[in-house]
């Protein structure tokens, strides 16, 4: 009795699947067909697509090469911070930390942001540029005044 409920269940199961393959068999026959004016509208549709999608590209790769230059500037100026720090023996003041790592953390989501830059879609763009371009200018301005509070320091301190 045991091989006969089992060959009905085997039966019950073929059925069930040879119906759901039939019904998805008919759906993408169906799903296929269409009016020549609506494939002629999707094929308008996806000319502006790529037309649009080229544009963001483009500017994808524009904001990465300039975030790229005004990176390799803030990194020569990192560079000129250590080696002040390293010439003079100096230390930093809390400010000057506190300063350090608010530099550090903006850098860092300034990266981050680079590396998901190919992932913005179009209608996020315009505000993704925005905020990338303004942190940039930041972050350069935060570095100027490290630079310059690090040797006005070192001067105040020379004198005293």
């Amino acid at each position: 009795m045991n091989i006969r409920n089992l060959k009905i269940q085997l039966a019950m199961v073929k059925n069930q699947l040879l119906g759901i393959t039939l019904i998805g068999l008919f759906v993408f026959i169906f799903s296929g067909c269409g009016t020549d004016s609506q494939k002629s509208d999707d094929k308008n549709g996806a000319v502006k697509v790529n037309a649009i999608s080229e544009e963001l590209h483009q500017a994808q790769c524009d904001l990465l090469s300039k975030a790229n230059e005004e990176l390799a500037s803030i990194n020569q100026k990192v560079r000129a911070l250590n080696d002040k720090i390293h010439e003079k023996g100096g230390k930093l003041t809390d400010a000057q930390n506190s300063a350090l790592d608010n530099f550090e953390a903006k850098q860092a989501s300034i990266n981050k942001r680079m590396h998901e830059i190919k992932n913005i879609k179009q209608e996020d763009w315009a505000n993704f540029k925005t905020t990338l371009e303004k942190d940039l200018e930041e972050i350069n301005s935060m570095i100027a005044i490290l630079l310059m509070s690090f040797s006005v320091h070192n001067i105040l301190h020379s004198i005293s």
